[in-house]
Protein backbone atom coordinates (compact mmCIF):
# COMPACT_ATOMS: atom_id res chain seq x y z
CA UNK A 1 0.00 0.00 0.00
CA UNK A 2 1.38 3.50 -0.93
CA UNK A 3 2.84 5.70 2.20
CA UNK A 4 1.91 9.37 2.67
CA UNK A 5 2.91 11.69 5.56
CA UNK A 6 0.63 14.44 5.49
CA UNK A 7 0.98 17.69 7.52
CA UNK A 8 -1.92 18.74 9.82
CA UNK A 9 -2.84 22.06 7.88
CA UNK A 10 -4.24 20.85 4.68
CA UNK A 11 -6.39 17.91 6.41
CA UNK A 12 -9.39 20.26 6.77
CA UNK A 13 -8.90 21.18 2.69
CA UNK A 14 -9.67 17.18 2.76
CA UNK A 15 -12.62 17.12 5.01
CA UNK A 16 -14.16 19.40 3.25
CA UNK A 17 -14.25 17.30 -0.20
CA UNK A 18 -15.67 14.42 1.69
CA UNK A 19 -17.73 15.56 3.77
CA UNK A 20 -21.60 14.59 2.89
CA UNK A 21 -20.37 12.61 0.19
CA UNK A 22 -23.00 10.34 0.36
CA UNK A 23 -26.80 11.11 0.36
CA UNK A 24 -29.03 10.40 2.54
CA UNK A 25 -31.36 7.28 2.03
CA UNK A 26 -35.34 6.79 3.62
CA UNK A 27 -37.10 4.98 0.63
CA UNK A 28 -40.10 3.70 3.36
CA UNK A 29 -43.47 3.23 2.59
CA UNK A 30 -45.71 5.71 4.35
CA UNK A 31 -47.57 4.45 7.64
CA UNK A 32 -51.36 5.62 7.35
CA UNK A 33 -52.35 4.57 10.39
CA UNK A 34 -52.25 4.47 14.53
CA UNK A 35 -52.66 0.55 14.08
CA UNK A 36 -50.26 0.35 11.32
CA UNK A 37 -47.55 1.95 13.68
CA UNK A 38 -48.40 0.28 16.18
CA UNK A 39 -47.93 -3.35 14.37
CA UNK A 40 -44.47 -2.35 13.27
CA UNK A 41 -43.22 -1.40 16.69
CA UNK A 42 -44.96 -4.74 17.71
CA UNK A 43 -42.25 -6.04 15.67
CA UNK A 44 -39.42 -3.54 15.78
CA UNK A 45 -39.55 -2.79 12.19
CA UNK A 46 -39.31 0.81 10.66
CA UNK A 47 -39.44 1.91 14.30
CA UNK A 48 -38.30 5.39 13.74
CA UNK A 49 -41.24 5.91 11.20
CA UNK A 50 -43.66 4.32 13.86
CA UNK A 51 -42.59 6.36 16.91
CA UNK A 52 -42.68 9.57 14.65
CA UNK A 53 -45.99 8.88 14.03
CA UNK A 54 -47.59 8.14 17.08
CA UNK A 55 -45.94 10.54 18.95
CA UNK A 56 -48.35 13.33 16.97
CA UNK A 57 -51.61 11.32 17.88
CA UNK A 58 -53.79 12.78 19.96
CA UNK A 59 -55.74 9.85 21.50
CA UNK A 60 -52.98 7.55 23.51
CA UNK A 61 -55.78 4.76 23.93
CA UNK A 62 -53.01 2.76 21.85
CA UNK A 63 -50.58 2.46 24.66
CA UNK A 64 -52.81 -0.74 26.17
CA UNK A 65 -51.52 -2.33 22.97
CA UNK A 66 -48.11 -2.29 22.64
CA UNK A 67 -46.25 -4.99 23.52
CA UNK A 68 -42.98 -5.02 26.09
CA UNK A 69 -40.75 -5.03 23.12
CA UNK A 70 -42.28 -2.02 22.01
CA UNK A 71 -42.50 -0.40 24.96
CA UNK A 72 -38.71 -0.98 25.29
CA UNK A 73 -38.28 0.76 22.20
CA UNK A 74 -40.42 3.87 22.93
CA UNK A 75 -38.27 4.17 26.24
CA UNK A 76 -35.36 3.81 23.67
CA UNK A 77 -36.35 6.86 21.53
CA UNK A 78 -36.14 8.85 25.01
CA UNK A 79 -39.93 9.25 24.23
CA UNK A 80 -42.15 11.15 26.65
CA UNK A 81 -45.31 8.58 26.03
CA UNK A 82 -43.26 6.68 28.39
CA UNK A 83 -44.76 9.04 31.33
CA UNK A 84 -48.48 7.91 30.22
CA UNK A 85 -47.74 4.32 30.74
CA UNK A 86 -49.12 2.56 33.55
CA UNK A 87 -46.52 1.60 36.30
CA UNK A 88 -45.98 0.02 39.60
CA UNK A 89 -44.45 1.82 42.26
CA UNK A 90 -41.02 0.76 43.10
CA UNK A 91 -40.50 3.43 46.45
CA UNK A 92 -39.50 1.76 49.60
CA UNK A 93 -39.30 4.04 52.84
CA UNK A 94 -36.36 2.18 53.77
CA UNK A 95 -33.90 0.71 51.81
CA UNK A 96 -32.88 -2.53 53.62
CA UNK A 97 -29.58 -4.86 52.24
CA UNK A 98 -30.08 -7.42 54.57
CA UNK A 99 -33.79 -8.03 53.43
CA UNK A 100 -32.59 -7.59 49.70
CA UNK A 101 -29.82 -10.22 50.23
CA UNK A 102 -32.02 -12.73 51.52
CA UNK A 103 -34.01 -12.68 47.93
CA UNK A 104 -30.58 -14.48 46.36
CA UNK A 105 -29.83 -17.90 45.86
CA UNK A 106 -26.63 -17.68 43.95
CA UNK A 107 -24.92 -21.28 46.12
CA UNK A 108 -22.40 -21.45 48.59
CA UNK A 109 -19.86 -18.84 46.75
CA UNK A 110 -22.52 -16.19 46.94
CA UNK A 111 -23.02 -16.69 50.52
CA UNK A 112 -19.79 -17.32 51.51
CA UNK A 113 -18.77 -14.21 49.40
CA UNK A 114 -21.86 -12.25 51.41
CA UNK A 115 -20.59 -13.39 54.51
CA UNK A 116 -16.97 -11.91 53.65
CA UNK A 117 -18.32 -8.91 52.83
CA UNK A 118 -19.96 -8.37 55.89
CA UNK A 119 -16.78 -9.24 58.34
CA UNK A 120 -13.86 -7.66 57.67
CA UNK A 121 -10.41 -8.17 60.09
CA UNK A 122 -10.35 -6.24 63.53
CA UNK A 123 -7.22 -3.39 63.25
CA UNK A 124 -5.00 -4.42 66.41
CA UNK A 125 -5.67 -0.93 67.82
CA UNK A 126 -9.05 -1.72 68.16
CA UNK A 127 -9.81 -3.02 71.27
CA UNK A 128 -13.42 -3.18 71.55
CA UNK A 129 -13.56 -5.48 68.72
CA UNK A 130 -15.07 -8.52 69.42
CA UNK A 131 -12.56 -11.51 70.94
CA UNK A 132 -15.43 -13.88 70.02
CA UNK A 133 -15.07 -13.24 65.79
CA UNK A 134 -12.20 -11.18 65.62
CA UNK A 135 -14.60 -8.93 63.42
CA UNK A 136 -16.44 -5.75 62.88
CA UNK A 137 -19.11 -4.34 60.50
CA UNK A 138 -17.96 -1.81 57.95
CA UNK A 139 -19.86 1.02 57.36
CA UNK A 140 -23.38 0.46 55.64
CA UNK A 141 -22.60 2.43 52.59
CA UNK A 142 -19.40 0.57 52.39
CA UNK A 143 -21.39 -2.77 52.73
CA UNK A 144 -23.86 -2.23 50.19
CA UNK A 145 -20.82 -0.93 47.83
CA UNK A 146 -19.20 -4.67 48.05
CA UNK A 147 -22.62 -6.25 47.85
CA UNK A 148 -23.36 -4.45 44.73
CA UNK A 149 -19.59 -5.01 42.97
CA UNK A 150 -20.43 -8.64 43.91
CA UNK A 151 -23.92 -8.88 42.36
CA UNK A 152 -22.61 -6.98 39.08
CA UNK A 153 -19.75 -9.41 38.94
CA UNK A 154 -21.94 -12.46 39.50
CA UNK A 155 -24.81 -11.19 36.90
CA UNK A 156 -22.27 -9.96 34.25
CA UNK A 157 -21.38 -14.09 33.62
CA UNK A 158 -24.68 -16.44 32.56
CA UNK A 159 -26.36 -17.17 36.23
CA UNK A 160 -29.22 -19.38 37.32
CA UNK A 161 -32.20 -17.17 36.71
CA UNK A 162 -34.31 -18.92 39.30
CA UNK A 163 -31.74 -17.52 41.86
CA UNK A 164 -32.70 -14.37 41.83
CA UNK A 165 -36.15 -12.75 42.55
CA UNK A 166 -37.53 -9.99 40.66
CA UNK A 167 -37.67 -7.90 43.37
CA UNK A 168 -34.00 -7.22 42.64
CA UNK A 169 -35.61 -4.60 40.17
CA UNK A 170 -37.50 -2.65 42.63
CA UNK A 171 -34.33 -2.90 44.95
CA UNK A 172 -32.16 -1.45 42.48
CA UNK A 173 -34.47 1.86 41.58
CA UNK A 174 -34.31 2.40 45.12
CA UNK A 175 -30.74 1.98 45.22
CA UNK A 176 -30.47 4.86 42.42
CA UNK A 177 -32.91 6.68 44.16
CA UNK A 178 -31.16 6.80 47.32
CA UNK A 179 -28.08 7.91 45.85
CA UNK A 180 -27.82 9.58 42.59
CA UNK A 181 -27.02 12.64 44.38
CA UNK A 182 -25.06 11.68 47.07
CA UNK A 183 -23.25 8.74 45.84
CA UNK A 184 -22.75 8.54 41.81
CA UNK A 185 -20.74 5.36 41.72
CA UNK A 186 -22.97 3.57 43.66
CA UNK A 187 -25.69 4.81 41.33
CA UNK A 188 -24.25 4.19 38.48
CA UNK A 189 -23.14 0.40 39.58
CA UNK A 190 -27.09 -0.39 40.28
CA UNK A 191 -27.26 0.61 36.77
CA UNK A 192 -25.04 -1.79 35.40
CA UNK A 193 -26.45 -4.62 37.59
CA UNK A 194 -29.56 -3.49 35.92
CA UNK A 195 -28.58 -3.46 32.39
CA UNK A 196 -26.80 -7.01 32.96
CA UNK A 197 -30.15 -8.61 34.85
CA UNK A 198 -32.37 -7.61 32.29
CA UNK A 199 -30.45 -8.87 29.33
CA UNK A 200 -30.48 -12.55 31.33
CA UNK A 201 -34.08 -13.23 31.25
CA UNK A 202 -37.53 -11.41 29.68
CA UNK A 203 -38.94 -11.34 33.62
CA UNK A 204 -36.94 -9.12 34.19
CA UNK A 205 -37.18 -7.38 31.20
CA UNK A 206 -40.71 -6.82 31.11
CA UNK A 207 -40.61 -6.49 35.07
CA UNK A 208 -38.51 -3.27 34.82
CA UNK A 209 -40.54 -2.19 32.19
CA UNK A 210 -43.45 -1.98 34.50
CA UNK A 211 -41.91 -0.29 37.01
CA UNK A 212 -40.92 3.33 38.09
CA UNK A 213 -37.72 2.63 35.95
CA UNK A 214 -39.62 3.22 32.59
CA UNK A 215 -40.13 6.42 32.77
CA UNK A 216 -36.62 7.08 34.45
CA UNK A 217 -34.95 5.21 31.68
CA UNK A 218 -36.43 6.95 29.00
CA UNK A 219 -35.62 10.37 30.67
CA UNK A 220 -31.58 9.12 30.91
CA UNK A 221 -31.46 8.14 27.61
CA UNK A 222 -31.26 11.86 26.05
CA UNK A 223 -31.30 14.22 28.86
CA UNK A 224 -29.25 12.08 31.82
CA UNK A 225 -26.90 14.35 34.04
CA UNK A 226 -24.19 12.44 32.38
CA UNK A 227 -22.98 10.69 29.41
CA UNK A 228 -22.56 7.51 31.02
CA UNK A 229 -26.03 7.65 32.33
CA UNK A 230 -27.06 8.01 28.76
CA UNK A 231 -24.76 4.97 27.74
CA UNK A 232 -26.13 2.94 30.47
CA UNK A 233 -30.08 3.73 30.03
CA UNK A 234 -29.51 2.73 26.32
CA UNK A 235 -27.80 0.10 27.26
CA UNK A 236 -30.81 -1.42 29.65
CA UNK A 237 -33.29 -1.07 26.61
CA UNK A 238 -31.03 -2.65 23.97
CA UNK A 239 -30.60 -5.63 26.51
CA UNK A 240 -34.43 -5.69 27.39
CA UNK A 241 -34.71 -6.04 23.89
CA UNK A 242 -32.12 -9.29 23.45
CA UNK A 243 -34.07 -10.63 26.27
CA UNK A 244 -37.51 -10.30 24.30
CA UNK A 245 -35.86 -11.60 21.23
CA UNK A 246 -36.57 -8.72 19.78
CA UNK A 247 -33.22 -8.06 18.61
CA UNK A 248 -30.25 -10.61 18.09
CA UNK A 249 -27.31 -9.56 20.24
CA UNK A 250 -26.66 -8.11 24.08
CA UNK A 251 -24.61 -5.60 24.96
CA UNK A 252 -22.57 -7.01 27.97
CA UNK A 253 -20.33 -5.05 30.94
CA UNK A 254 -18.00 -3.89 29.10
CA UNK A 255 -19.95 -2.90 25.96
CA UNK A 256 -21.77 0.52 25.31
CA UNK A 257 -23.38 1.31 22.20
CA UNK A 258 -22.72 4.64 21.55
CA UNK A 259 -24.77 5.37 18.32
CA UNK A 260 -27.34 3.03 16.65
CA UNK A 261 -29.00 3.95 13.46
CA UNK A 262 -32.44 4.27 12.27
CA UNK A 263 -31.86 1.63 9.42
CA UNK A 264 -29.71 -1.75 9.22
CA UNK A 265 -26.19 -0.70 9.73
CA UNK A 266 -23.73 -1.31 7.08
CA UNK A 267 -20.47 -1.18 9.45
CA UNK A 268 -19.20 -1.24 13.03
CA UNK A 269 -16.91 1.10 14.59
CA UNK A 270 -15.18 -0.17 17.46
CA UNK A 271 -13.98 2.47 19.47
CA UNK A 272 -10.94 1.85 22.21
CA UNK A 273 -9.42 3.95 25.07
CA UNK A 274 -5.95 4.38 26.64
CA UNK A 275 -4.36 4.03 29.63
CA UNK A 276 -6.83 5.28 32.66
CA UNK A 277 -9.43 6.22 29.39
CA UNK A 278 -12.98 5.62 29.49
CA UNK A 279 -15.63 5.47 27.42
CA UNK A 280 -17.65 8.43 29.05
CA UNK A 281 -14.79 10.74 28.65
CA UNK A 282 -12.11 9.97 26.50
CA UNK A 283 -13.82 10.70 23.45
CA UNK A 284 -15.06 14.17 24.69
CA UNK A 285 -14.12 17.44 25.94
CA UNK A 286 -13.47 18.21 29.68
CA UNK A 287 -17.14 19.79 31.07
CA UNK A 288 -16.77 23.33 32.21
CA UNK A 289 -19.07 25.59 34.00
CA UNK A 290 -20.50 26.87 30.53
CA UNK A 291 -20.67 23.48 28.97
CA UNK A 292 -21.90 21.40 32.03
CA UNK A 293 -21.82 18.21 29.64
CA UNK A 294 -19.66 17.82 26.72
CA UNK A 295 -20.40 17.01 23.02
CA UNK A 296 -18.96 13.41 22.56
CA UNK A 297 -17.61 13.02 18.80
CA UNK A 298 -18.71 9.89 18.04
CA UNK A 299 -22.17 10.30 19.50
CA UNK A 300 -23.01 13.36 18.62
CA UNK A 301 -21.40 14.30 15.14
CA UNK A 302 -20.46 11.46 13.19
CA UNK A 303 -23.93 10.43 12.23
CA UNK A 304 -24.54 14.39 11.38
CA UNK A 305 -21.38 14.24 9.31
CA UNK A 306 -21.35 10.88 7.76
CA UNK A 307 -24.60 9.94 5.83
CA UNK A 308 -23.79 6.13 6.05
CA UNK A 309 -25.89 3.90 8.33
CA UNK A 310 -22.92 2.60 10.51
CA UNK A 311 -23.16 1.37 14.50
CA UNK A 312 -20.70 2.64 16.82
CA UNK A 313 -19.57 0.44 19.93
CA UNK A 314 -17.42 1.78 22.50
CA UNK A 315 -15.02 -0.21 24.91
CA UNK A 316 -14.58 -0.11 28.54
CA UNK A 317 -11.91 -1.76 31.12
CA UNK A 318 -10.06 -0.33 34.10
CA UNK A 319 -6.48 0.53 33.73
CA UNK A 320 -3.83 1.51 36.23
CA UNK A 321 -0.35 3.30 36.58
CA UNK A 322 0.37 1.91 39.96
CA UNK A 323 -0.30 -1.29 41.47
CA UNK A 324 -2.33 0.06 44.58
CA UNK A 325 -4.82 1.65 42.68
CA UNK A 326 -6.83 -1.86 42.04
CA UNK A 327 -6.99 -4.87 40.47
CA UNK A 328 -4.52 -5.45 37.51
CA UNK A 329 -5.71 -7.20 34.31
CA UNK A 330 -2.85 -8.39 31.32
CA UNK A 331 -3.30 -7.58 27.60
CA UNK A 332 -4.27 -11.24 27.13
CA UNK A 333 -6.74 -11.62 29.42
CA UNK A 334 -8.29 -8.69 28.26
CA UNK A 335 -8.03 -9.57 24.64
CA UNK A 336 -9.87 -12.80 25.73
CA UNK A 337 -12.14 -11.20 27.55
CA UNK A 338 -13.79 -8.13 24.37
CA UNK A 339 -13.23 -11.53 22.25
CA UNK A 340 -16.13 -13.23 23.59
CA UNK A 341 -17.89 -9.60 24.51
CA UNK A 342 -17.89 -8.58 21.00
CA UNK A 343 -19.14 -11.72 19.46
CA UNK A 344 -22.29 -11.90 21.85
CA UNK A 345 -22.31 -7.69 20.88
CA UNK A 346 -22.52 -9.06 17.27
CA UNK A 347 -19.30 -7.46 16.30
CA UNK A 348 -17.63 -9.93 13.13
CA UNK A 349 -20.90 -10.03 11.61
CA UNK A 350 -20.78 -7.18 9.29
CA UNK A 351 -17.35 -4.90 8.12
CA UNK A 352 -15.68 -3.66 11.50
CA UNK A 353 -13.52 -0.52 11.74
CA UNK A 354 -11.12 -0.03 15.08
CA UNK A 355 -10.28 3.44 16.42
CA UNK A 356 -8.47 3.57 19.13
CA UNK A 357 -6.19 5.82 21.36
CA UNK A 358 -2.79 5.31 22.75
CA UNK A 359 -2.80 1.51 24.33
CA UNK A 360 -6.06 1.26 23.09
CA UNK A 361 -4.30 0.37 19.86
CA UNK A 362 -2.24 -2.10 21.54
CA UNK A 363 -5.44 -3.81 22.59
CA UNK A 364 -6.63 -3.40 19.17
CA UNK A 365 -3.47 -5.25 17.77
CA UNK A 366 -4.30 -8.04 20.34
CA UNK A 367 -7.74 -8.88 19.29
CA UNK A 368 -6.90 -8.61 15.48
CA UNK A 369 -4.12 -11.21 16.25
CA UNK A 370 -5.71 -13.74 18.27
CA UNK A 371 -9.45 -13.22 16.67
CA UNK A 372 -9.37 -14.86 12.32
CA UNK A 373 -12.60 -13.69 12.12
CA UNK A 374 -12.52 -10.32 13.60
CA UNK A 375 -9.32 -9.75 11.30
CA UNK A 376 -10.97 -11.10 8.39
CA UNK A 377 -14.19 -8.89 8.86
CA UNK A 378 -11.97 -5.15 9.79
CA UNK A 379 -11.32 -2.86 6.58
CA UNK A 380 -9.82 -0.30 9.13
CA UNK A 381 -7.59 0.51 12.01
CA UNK A 382 -6.84 4.23 12.60
CA UNK A 383 -4.32 4.41 15.46
CA UNK A 384 -4.15 7.18 17.27
CA UNK A 385 -0.82 8.24 19.06
CA UNK A 386 -0.72 3.79 19.56
CA UNK A 387 2.85 3.08 21.12
CA UNK A 388 3.47 0.48 18.90
CA UNK A 389 7.48 0.77 19.99
CA UNK A 390 6.77 1.79 23.61
CA UNK A 391 6.86 5.38 25.48
CA UNK A 392 10.23 6.84 26.71
CA UNK A 393 7.66 7.87 29.59
CA UNK A 394 6.87 5.15 31.41
CA UNK A 395 10.62 4.61 32.11
CA UNK A 396 10.30 7.65 34.11
CA UNK A 397 8.68 6.17 37.31
CA UNK A 398 10.37 2.68 37.84
CA UNK A 399 12.72 3.83 39.90
CA UNK A 400 10.28 5.12 42.91
CA UNK A 401 6.79 3.32 41.94
CA UNK A 402 5.67 -0.11 41.56
CA UNK A 403 4.32 0.29 37.38
CA UNK A 404 1.32 -2.22 36.28
CA UNK A 405 1.84 -4.22 34.18
CA UNK A 406 0.42 -1.70 31.19
CA UNK A 407 2.90 0.62 32.56
CA UNK A 408 5.67 -2.00 32.08
CA UNK A 409 4.36 -2.59 28.49
CA UNK A 410 4.74 0.60 27.79
CA UNK A 411 7.97 0.83 28.23
CA UNK A 412 10.19 0.94 25.10
CA UNK A 413 12.17 -2.54 25.63
CA UNK A 414 9.15 -4.67 26.24
CA UNK A 415 9.54 -7.92 25.14
CA UNK A 416 6.34 -7.90 24.59
CA UNK A 417 4.86 -4.95 23.67
CA UNK A 418 7.99 -5.81 20.42
CA UNK A 419 6.66 -9.33 19.80
CA UNK A 420 2.93 -7.86 19.21
CA UNK A 421 4.28 -5.84 16.98
CA UNK A 422 5.59 -8.51 14.58
CA UNK A 423 2.89 -10.55 15.28
CA UNK A 424 0.73 -8.12 14.39
CA UNK A 425 2.48 -6.95 11.32
CA UNK A 426 2.41 -10.62 9.92
CA UNK A 427 -1.54 -10.40 9.38
CA UNK A 428 -2.04 -6.22 8.91
CA UNK A 429 -1.56 -6.78 5.53
CA UNK A 430 -5.40 -7.89 5.08
CA UNK A 431 -6.49 -4.70 6.59
CA UNK A 432 -7.09 -2.20 3.21
CA UNK A 433 -7.34 0.60 5.66
CA UNK A 434 -4.55 1.53 7.99
CA UNK A 435 -4.03 4.92 9.72
CA UNK A 436 -1.28 6.82 11.93
CA UNK A 437 -1.86 9.82 13.54
CA UNK A 438 0.82 11.27 15.67
CA UNK A 439 1.00 13.57 18.24
CA UNK A 440 3.86 16.77 17.94
CA UNK A 441 3.60 18.89 21.25
CA UNK A 442 4.79 18.07 24.27
CA UNK A 443 2.88 17.49 26.78
CA UNK A 444 2.82 18.40 31.02
CA UNK A 445 4.21 15.52 32.81
CA UNK A 446 5.22 15.82 36.41
CA UNK A 447 5.84 19.39 38.13
CA UNK A 448 7.07 21.02 35.21
CA UNK A 449 8.70 18.29 33.10
CA UNK A 450 7.02 18.33 29.53
CA UNK A 451 7.40 15.68 26.80
CA UNK A 452 6.39 13.80 23.95
CA UNK A 453 4.19 10.94 25.19
CA UNK A 454 4.51 8.59 22.12
CA UNK A 455 6.95 9.89 19.54
CA UNK A 456 7.24 9.79 16.00
CA UNK A 457 9.35 6.78 16.03
CA UNK A 458 6.99 5.14 18.00
CA UNK A 459 3.35 5.94 17.09
CA UNK A 460 3.73 5.52 12.75
CA UNK A 461 2.73 1.82 12.01
CA UNK A 462 4.64 0.73 9.31
CA UNK A 463 1.73 0.43 6.95
CA UNK A 464 -0.66 3.21 5.77
CA UNK A 465 -0.97 7.26 6.08
CA UNK A 466 0.57 9.07 8.58
CA UNK A 467 -0.77 12.55 9.73
CA UNK A 468 1.17 14.78 12.27
CA UNK A 469 -1.15 16.79 14.15
CA UNK A 470 -0.24 19.72 15.95
CA UNK A 471 -1.71 19.04 19.58
CA UNK A 472 -0.50 16.94 23.32
CA UNK A 473 -1.65 13.31 23.66
CA UNK A 474 -4.44 13.40 25.58
CA UNK A 475 -6.28 15.52 22.81
CA UNK A 476 -6.02 13.76 19.93
CA UNK A 477 -8.94 11.76 20.74
CA UNK A 478 -10.96 14.82 21.96
CA UNK A 479 -11.01 17.26 18.97
CA UNK A 480 -13.31 20.00 18.30
CA UNK A 481 -15.37 19.76 15.20
CA UNK A 482 -12.99 21.99 13.50
CA UNK A 483 -9.68 20.34 14.28
CA UNK A 484 -6.91 18.43 11.97
CA UNK A 485 -7.93 14.95 14.23
CA UNK A 486 -11.41 15.31 13.44
CA UNK A 487 -10.60 15.66 9.82
CA UNK A 488 -8.78 12.72 9.86
CA UNK A 489 -11.27 10.56 11.41
CA UNK A 490 -13.53 10.99 8.88
CA UNK A 491 -10.95 11.09 6.10
CA UNK A 492 -10.10 7.85 7.71
CA UNK A 493 -14.06 6.29 7.80
CA UNK A 494 -14.92 7.80 4.55
CA UNK A 495 -11.74 5.48 3.09
CA UNK A 496 -12.49 2.42 4.39
CA UNK A 497 -16.54 3.06 3.49
CA UNK A 498 -14.98 3.34 -0.29
CA UNK A 499 -12.19 0.49 0.10
CA UNK A 500 -15.49 -1.38 1.25
CA UNK A 501 -17.75 -0.84 -1.44
CA UNK A 502 -14.53 -1.54 -4.09
CA UNK A 503 -14.06 -4.53 -2.38
CA UNK A 504 -16.87 -6.03 -0.07
CA UNK A 505 -14.78 -7.72 2.48
CA UNK A 506 -18.63 -9.29 4.45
Amino acid sequence: MARYIIPSVTISAIYGVYKSYWPDKNDKKKILSVEDAVKLLNVNANTSEALRYIQHTESKEFLKTLNPAAVALLARSGSELCMKIPIKSCVDQKLDVSEALSKFNLGDKWNSSIEWINRVACPEEDLSCSDEWLVRLPSQIERLRRMLQLLFLTTEKTFDVSAIDVDVIPFLFNVYAEFYRSNVDIAVLAMKILSNIVGADEKYAKSMLDSEWLPLISTMVMNGKSLMERLLSHKVCQNALSSLKSIDYRLPSDVYEMHLPDEEPEFDIVLIHGLRGSVAYTWRQKDSDENLLSTCWPKDWLPLDIKRPFRIIGLEYPSYIFHFTGTQQSLQSRSERFKEQLEIAGIGKRPVLFICHSMGGLLAKKLLVDSPNLLKNTIGVLFIATPHKGSPVANWGYSVFQPTEDVVMLSESNATNKKLNDDFSAVSKDIPVIVSMVETLESNIIANAKSIVVPNKSAVFEQGAVYHIADVHLNLCKPTRDSASYGVIINFLLDCFREHDKHPKA
